[in-house]
């Protein structure tokens, strides 16, 4: 099992959700209003100065459907140039 997080600029929510629906995922943990700043982008402090702000889903995906969210995580990515979302995982050992 893995472990996904994925970090992505609010205009792309219905894009991510509707990737996520498509690889038939189930449970997701989601945050919304997230603040931050990448290396590459601009601060989203959801304020006059720096508008806008992040989502973050977390969900543990079965080994068998691994290859399948990664890829059409990686498509979405692709489609966006490569800005606006990022996605990172790691080995998931234990779920109670």
């Amino acid at each position: 099992m893995k472990m996904f997080m994925v970090i992505y600029d609010v205009d792309h929510d219905e894009e991510v959700m509707e990737t996520l629906s498509q690889c038939c995922i189930m449970g997701y943990t989601k945050w919304v209003r997230v603040l931050g700043k990448g290396p590459r982008s601009d601060p989203k402090l959801d304020d006059a100065v720096w508008p806008g702000f992040n989502c973050v889903i977390m969900m543990g995906v079965e080994e068998e459907m691994e290859r399948e969210v990664f890829g059409a995580l990686h498509s979405l990515h692709e489609e966006m140039e490569g800005r606006a979302m990022k996605v990172f995982s790691w080995p998931l050992e234990k779920v109670l």
